[in-house]
């Protein structure tokens, strides 16, 4: 935004490079608009010329990327989390100049663990370097705090395999894609569109070939298992260090997968955790990213899909409406067609 004519309001827009890239991807959605004073200066102690902090065209910053995001191959669109590292396809790269020529090199060792505390943090980094104006929350209401930092789940051959591993196996060209995928056709880019006159008539008989079974409230509940709801988690985990303790698990049950044996399945509980908002703001907005860990220097982010809104009429506590969230990865199939693998399911309460 600039200034020309003190005597005319106006905006000015440029487009920047992030802004381009959702263009030419077809994701650009105005939908917020948001004013920062990045520019200006409160302190009295500042003497600098207000002329020479007029902008006159919006600047490339990389604080125009807050949230790192996938295109629809599943690869991350690069994204720069500092001033010397950037990520790139799925590889962290981190830049020094050599011979005044800046160069990127792929991190390694100790190099990645610190790269990837800075990628974590750089989102909210970010978000607060944009200095958006806004109004205050009342003091008491600006801290956030959940009753954990961390989750801890217990897979073995048994767990949550009932059956063992190797049944659980799918190939990913028997899989549903995401044109096909039930879990996407409440999405408007996963409509079924059939082709239709200028008119508004049928063009012809067209048959939908999706799965357009959306699961109920009930359904998820009974696939998550309804101790997931029911039992206090300290319970679970109590069952889990029994399961344990049972099973021999640890380092020889990773043994016995490798060499394809698979121990007799024991009556165990579905995994689950709740994590409780202590404090937060009073619009209770906030933004979820979830990372894989990775054996090489990588950064693996998972997808999420919203699945939307369920009714539980049975709540006892009167919290009827469940937002759920699946949470896996994308992959593709030898006809280059993107297929989605739930991994688990977030259930906001």
């Amino acid at each position: 935004m600039g200034i020309l004519d003190k005597k005319t309001r106006f905006i000015d827009l440029v487009v920047t490079q992030e802004g381009k890239r959702q263009i030419a991807a077809g994701k650009l959605r105005a939908e917020f608009a948001t004013l920062s004073d990045i520019g200006t200066f409160y302190s009295k102690a500042e003497h600098d010329d207000v002329d020479n902090r007029i902008y006159f065209e919006v600047m490339e910053r990389p604080e125009n990327s807050i949230v790192l995001e996938k295109d629809d191959s599943g690869k991350l669109v690069p994204y720069n989390f500092s001033p010397s590292g950037s990520i790139v396809g799925n590889d962290v790269f981190l830049g020094k100049v050599e011979s005044d020529i800046f160069k990127l090199t792929a991190v390694t060792g100790s190099q990645y663990s610190n790269a990837e505390s800075a990628i974590i943090s750089s989102s909210l980094r970010h978000f607060k370097n944009n200095r958006i104006i806004g109004s205050f929350d009342k003091p008491e209401d600006r801290d956030f705090e959940v009753s954990k930092n961390s989750i801890e789940f217990l897979i073995t051959n048994n767990i949550p395999f009932i059956n063992g591993p190797f049944r659980e196996r799918i190939h990913v060209n028997k899989a549903e894609p995401l044109f096909l995928d039930s879990k996407m056709t409440h999405l408007p880019n996963f409509q079924f569109l059939p082709p239709v006159n200028t008119d508004g008539s049928e063009y012809g008989i067209y048959s939908d070939p999706r799965s357009t079974s959306r699961e109920t409230w009930s359904q998820i509940k009974n696939r998550l298992g309804p101790s997931s709801f029911a039992i206090e988690e300290q319970i679970i985990d109590e069952d889990l260090k029994s399961a344990k303790s049972k099973n021999n698990l640890g380092a020889e049950s990773r043994k016995l997968l490798v060499d394809g044996e698979v121990p007799t399945p024991v009556d165990f509980k579905l995994q689950s955790s709740k994590i409780y908002f202590n404090k937060t703001s009073a619009d209770n907005n906030i933004v979820i990213q979830v990372f894989e860990d990775s054996k090489n220097a990588a950064i693996n982010k998972l997808d999420i899909i919203d699945a939307g809104i369920f009714y539980d009429s049975d709540d006892k506590l009167g919290r009827h409406d469940k937002r759920v969230f699946y949470v896996g990865k994308v992959f593709t199939d030898d006809f280059e067609t993107p297929t989605f693998i739930n991994i688990f399911t977030i259930v906001m309460d």
